[in-house]
């Protein structure tokens, strides 16, 4: 009778630890899930945004006015006057590279 007993306890034991086991890796899964959605969700904001900016730096250097850049790429006005700005320093850079003396 005493070795039924300890026997259940043990088969109760491990049934116990498989589960708490089990628990610990859906818990990981899960959280592996969760992360994976939050990181494709970050980088689809992220390739929205580097998309916005080149389309506006495109219509920059078609000289579209700063009014319909703003009002159709959605980006703010010190978004675009800081494209503004590596523009003209890429041109003048580029100019400082053709230039011979």
């Amino acid at each position: 009778m005493r070795f039924n007993k300890f026997t259940l306890a043990a088969q109760n034991a491990a049934f116990a630890h498989e589960r708490d086991l089990r628990d610990k890796a859906q818990i990981k899964y899960d959280g592996i899930q969760e992360g994976i959605h939050e990181g494709i969700q970050v980088g689809i904001k992220e390739g929205i945004q580097l998309n916005q900016l080149q389309n506006a730096q495109a219509m920059l250097k078609d000289h579209v006015p700063d009014e319909l850049i703003l009002k159709y790429i959605g980006i703010r006005s010190d978004q675009l006057n800081s494209l503004k700005a590596q523009i003209a320093s890429s041109l003048i850079q580029e100019s400082i590279n053709t230039c011979s003396f």
